[in-house]
């Protein structure tokens, strides 16, 4: 037979003293010697009390008394270690504490490690491709184009995917369907290019938008942290696969068979860590009809709409710089490998301000300040190329500074603007569903005015307004509000 005190030390002896109040603190009366164990019950913790007020350290877990000296059962040890130590709903965390979250925040970044690789490797050995399935100058376009569309079309449907499957199982999914594309992609078919280069780009797209309500999930009080992990390993990989590519290809007879697919190796390893936290994840996240009227808020929503405009706008700059710099280079006189390392430069500067920012976000009251700084920053490094092209390396650096702060920025709002990982997967799905809808024509369109005007002043004038336009949506986002 348990008898077992089921309230505070504090109130548990007061309530045991009166006879007729023996039942509400758990005493059940199966023997003529169960009124006297209540009783003792109770004044062990009368003592414990008198101890926490002697030491004033409060007592955070109930008392129990096993008169038959029987172990716990373990689901009762699981139930009080979550209500001591911890309050995540992962059931990750409620495993292993100490130790299973560094094994979470690892399969994170090998999930951030995935997002962009797969696309910057194309466009290095893109002319390949180009002699190999004869593909025009716009079909090479849409295939450059076709991830940046497809974050688009696919980003809000990616929080309904996370609430039928929840959010382990449907990354776990986005992972398997990036390492099939990168299979599909690299068997030499022009319909397995086409089709997978379709399910990276929707593979990544669900990624996109569901790491970090995870993140605002699991890691409640180190968010803006992991956020800056995650966004510094995007930025790295996409540096360090754009500049293996063409040496890959170059190494055997494969050519960009290899340096397209050798990235599906990348998504294995991904899958093998991601694994165990799917397993130990719950069926499934809450039912779909649950979530409906903040769904359908969002989208009316002032701070979703400001939130989202920062993104579009600081996706249109960078992009449009990653496509078009090395011909605005050529026409300022710099060569072409010379073009080649200062655009290595703008990514590896905007690694380290990743992390920079992600300090100083958790350190600020709010996002306006920062938020200000780094589309200065954008403006900055636009204005320097407009004016004076042949210090690139300095203006691009500014650039990277900002692009880089900006990108965390986003991705950290996605959840500070937000109540709980539900509204944050549903303001992450619209954010990035108009951004890239909004920043994926700045390439194009930056194109069609060097065409029209003959040359890179009316683009960059584009760039420039796109970057004091963003300034603005920045410190709108930044406050300290709720969508």
């Amino acid at each position: 037979m348990r008898v077992s005190c089921q309230l505070s030390p504090a109130t548990a002896g007061s309530q045991c003293a009166n006879r007729s109040s023996v039942n509400s603190v758990g005493c059940r009366r199966s023997s003529s010697n169960t009124s006297a164990l209540c009783m003792g019950a109770c004044a062990a913790s009368n003592t414990l009390d008198r101890i926490r007020r002697r030491h004033r350290a409060p007592l955070a877990l109930c008392v129990s008394v096993n008169v038959n000296q029987r172990r716990p059962e373990r689901n009762q040890l699981s139930h009080l270690s979550v209500r001591g130590v911890m309050t995540s709903s992962t059931s990750a965390l409620r495993a292993k504490p100490s130790v299973f979250p560094l094994s979470l925040l690892l399969g994170i970044l090998l999930i951030a490690a995935n997002l962009r690789a797969p696309i910057t490797s194309l466009g290095p050995v893109l002319s390949l491709l180009q002699q190999d399935f004869g593909l025009n100058p716009a079909a090479s376009g849409l295939l450059n184009a076709l991830p940046l569309v497809l974050f688009a079309a696919l980003s809000p449907f990616a929080p309904k995917l996370s609430r039928r499957l929840g959010l382990e199982r449907a990354l776990f999914v986005a992972l398997i369907s990036i390492g099939i594309g990168c299979v599909l992609r690299s068997t030499g078919l022009a319909a397995g290019l086409w089709l997978g280069t379709t399910l990276i780009g929707a593979g990544i797209a669900v990624a996109n938008v569901l790491v970090v309500p995870l993140v605002k999930r699991d890691f409640p009080q180190h968010a803006a942290l992991c956020i800056g992990l995650y966004a510094a390993t995007m930025a790295l990989m996409a540096a360090i696969a754009s500049g293996v590519a063409a040496p890959l290809a170059a190494l055997s007879v494969y050519g960009w068979r290899l340096a397209l697919g050798i990235w599906f190796g990348l998504a294995l390893l991904a899958l093998a860590v991601w694994l165990p936290h799917m397993m130990r994840a719950a069926p499934q996240a809450l039912p779909d009809s649950g979530d409906v009227t903040p769904r359908v808020r969002m989208w009316r929503s002032a701070l979703a709409w400001q939130v989202s405009m920062f993104m579009a706008l600081q996706t249109l700059v960078f992009y449009t710089l990653i496509d078009w710099f090395p011909a605005m280079a050529h026409e300022a006189g710099i060569g072409a490998a010379q073009a080649g390392s200062y655009l290595f430069a703008y990514q590896a500067v905007a690694v380290v301000a990743n992390l920079t920012a992600s300090v100083a976000i958790k350190r600020l009251n709010d996002q306006r300040v920062l938020g200000f700084l780094c589309s200065l920053a954008i403006v900055i490094g636009v204005l320097g190329l407009l004016l004076a092209p042949a210090q690139a390396l300095w203006w691009l650096s500014f650039a990277g500074v900002g692009a880089g702060m900006s990108m965390v920025t986003c991705l950290a709002l996605f959840g500070l603007r937000s109540r709980d990982h539900h509204q944050a997967s549903a303001l992450s799905g619209m954010a990035q569903c108009v951004g890239y809808g909004l920043g994926s024509p700045g390439p194009f369109l930056a194109g069609w005015l060097r065409n029209l005007s003959g040359g890179w002043h009316l683009p960059l004038a584009m760039l420039l307004i796109a970057a004091l336009m963003q300034m603005i949506f920045a410190v709108l986002a930044g406050r300290k509000r709720y969508v």
